[in-house]
């Protein structure tokens, strides 16, 4: 595509990989590096008011970044690594407009409680509407990172195909 633009495939080539290294290893290392640390690090807020600044942007790069990555391919994609891409990017669309905004409510409704002094009954235990919001929360959070664990697996295998076409 951008060497219709007029650019030279040798700075179509070099757009390529930085745009996946960039979208492949950024979305790998947050998720498995940087997050996980993080989480291990801060008290629970401020962990979770990290994530809330965070993940919006994150996500916006896991659409973007399958798109920009197929739109500098240099060379033509087949349909299964359209399809890679195409997944990896449907991804981060499920998890920005559907799974972020679940988890955000759910994390509203349980600190509700905790402001309102709900969140525990007078033995100091934690009230069963409180341990359904920490399921529920724990369902929809899974389901994030099952999504999110997935498009970087298929990123991971696109990166594979891509290798494969490399002449040394």
């Amino acid at each position: 595509m951008l060497t219709r633009l007029g650019l030279n495939p040798g700075a179509v080539n070099t757009f390529h990989f930085f745009a996946y290294s960039i979208t492949f290893g950024g979305s790998l290392y947050y998720s498995y590096v940087i997050s996980p640390l993080v989480f291990k690090k801060l008290p629970r807020e401020e962990f979770s008011n990290l994530q809330n600044q965070v993940f919006p942007t994150y996500f916006i790069g896991q659409v973007i970044g399958p798109i920009v990555i197929g739109l500098s391919s240099p060379s033509k994609l087949c349909p299964f690594t359209t399809g890679l891409l195409a997944l990896s990017s449907l991804g981060g669309l499920i998890n920005y407009y559907w799974l972020l905004p679940v988890c955000r409510t759910i994390k509203e409704e349980r600190n509700k409680l905790v402001a309102a002094k709900l969140d525990k009954d007078d033995k100091g235990e934690l009230t069963e509407e409180f341990k359904q919001l920490n399921k529920k929360f724990g369902i929809y959070h899974l389901l994030s990172t099952f999504v999110n664990t997935t498009a970087i697996l298929e990123l991971g295998i696109y990166g594979w195909v891509l290798s494969r076409k490399i002449k040394i």
